[in-house]
């Protein structure tokens, strides 16, 4: 009997120690997972971040697939060096470029929208969990932009003619009814007034800065939009205004302090001399009845003011911001474009 109970506590305590010994293997392997499921966690968002890097950079060329591509494929590449984090890689077949009308992600594309796409991969080996036959794994992850047309802007509160395309570099007076390019329109010489319901006076929306957000809103127009002349402005009411007025006019802010430097070329996205002005068609009638249509938007850069003969020199540039609508339907495109990412 003794013989009998010291052969099962002998099988009772052998039994006991298997599973001790399971539970430690068991304990161990889910420590080594957990250290291999670290490193991936890490790849994964570290290809993440290069992906968005690398997005937003292709985005600042679009529409330009080829200087997109390269953009992106420098950014990768600058992340990938030694010093810069876990290598990511990409190649060119990791990149896709969406022209106007095309389909990415689920998202069709407008008739002026661009959309770029880029995919980074890492290796990841792992240690601990080889003990279990894995040996390792690749990480990926994506990022998407899309440059889409702008259909609406805070007012700058003049015009100038949609019969008179501008081109990219190009110095025109935008006075234009004041000029050659008009003649015969009524009404002032190329201002308007400010849109029903805006809560800032006219003078405040041709400085175009420090505007509050409800300003802004406000004073938002969009394509196809019905516009009224201003009559009654002076010289001196537009010179203040852009040119001189105690140091608070778009050219005196726009170069000093942080645009000092700030150039036709080579300039902040902020900077207050861009003039986004809408391109009308002139409907019909005279004084503040004088209507116009909104056909699209420019961007001008303000060049110079001749205050003696009643000019205002811009010249017209390629301007991107932010409110784009990928899905947009125009049947023209507005000049005025927004990049946003999309995933």
């Amino acid at each position: 009997m003794r013989q009998m109970l010291s052969s099962s506590k002998a099988k009772r305590a052998g039994l006991a120690g298997a599973w001790l010994i399971l539970a430690f293997l068991a304990l161990g392997g889910a420590a080594a997972m957990s250290v291999d499921l670290g490193r991936l966690a890490i790849a994964v968002q570290r290809c993440q971040d290069v992906a968005d890097s690398a997005g937003l950079a292709a985005a600042t060329q679009l529409p330009y697939e080829t200087h997109a591509r390269t953009a992106a494929l420098r950014t990768v590449s600058a992340n990938s060096t030694e010093g810069c984090g876990w290598p990511v890689d990409c190649a060119d077949a990791d990149i896709t470029f969406v022209g106007p009308n095309g389909t990415i992600d689920g998202l069709t594309l407008g008739p002026w929208a661009h959309a770029f796409k880029i995919t980074t991969h890492c290796s990841v080996d792992f240690t601990f969990s080889r003990l279990f036959g894995l040996m390792g794994t690749s990480a990926e992850r994506s990022c998407t932009v899309v440059r889409a047309p702008v259909e609406g802007i805070p007012i700058a509160t003049m015009w100038i003619s949609y019969n008179t395309p501008p081109v990219p570099g190009e110095e025109i007076n935008m006075l234009m009814a004041d000029g050659p390019h008009c003649a015969g329109i009524p009404g002032s010489f190329g201002f308007l007034s400010a849109p029903v319901g805006c809560t800032t006076d006219w003078f405040s929306l041709l400085q175009g800065y420090g505007l509050t957000p409800e300003d802004l809103e406000t004073s938002f127009v969009n394509l196809g939009d019905s516009v009224f002349a201003k009559t009654g402005v002076d010289v001196g009411h537009f010179v203040m205004a852009l040119a001189s007025d105690q140091g608070c006019a778009r050219l005196e802010v726009g170069t000093s302090g942080d645009f000092a430097g700030d150039t036709f070329s080579d300039h902040h996205p902020d900077n207050p001399r861009i003039m986004l002005v809408p391109l009308v068609t002139y409907l019909g009638d005279t004084g503040t009845n004088a209507e116009f249509r909104i056909e699209k938007f420019g961007a001008f850069w303000l060049e110079s003011i001749n205050q003696g003969q009643k000019e205002i020199f811009g010249r017209f540039i390629e301007y991107d911001m932010p409110g784009g609508d990928p899905n947009s339907q125009l049947t023209l495109e507005t000049g005025v474009y927004a990049t946003e990412m999309i995933r």
